[in-house]
């Protein structure tokens, strides 16, 4: 099983590279109430495979936003 770290400093300038840390930062991102920055290409592309670890509520309303735009 993969290990998420959450608690820590990242360069404001930083940006994932790999798959592994798009999903990294998506998921720390949404469940951190963080959309400042997001990309809804990048988004997209990563949703289903972070869904389950989104938090419930974010999850739905993400899912239904993705749904009707």
């Amino acid at each position: 099983m993969f290990m998420w770290i959450w608690d820590y400093k990242i360069r404001k300038n930083w940006k994932p590279k790999t798959g592994k840390e798009w999903e990294w930062f998506l998921v720390r991102k949404v469940n951190y109430g963080d959309f400042k920055g997001l990309n809804k290409r990048v988004f997209v592309k990563f949703f289903k495979k972070i869904k389950n670890r989104l938090d419930v509520g974010k999850r739905e309303m993400l899912a239904d936003y993705l749904r009707n735009v």
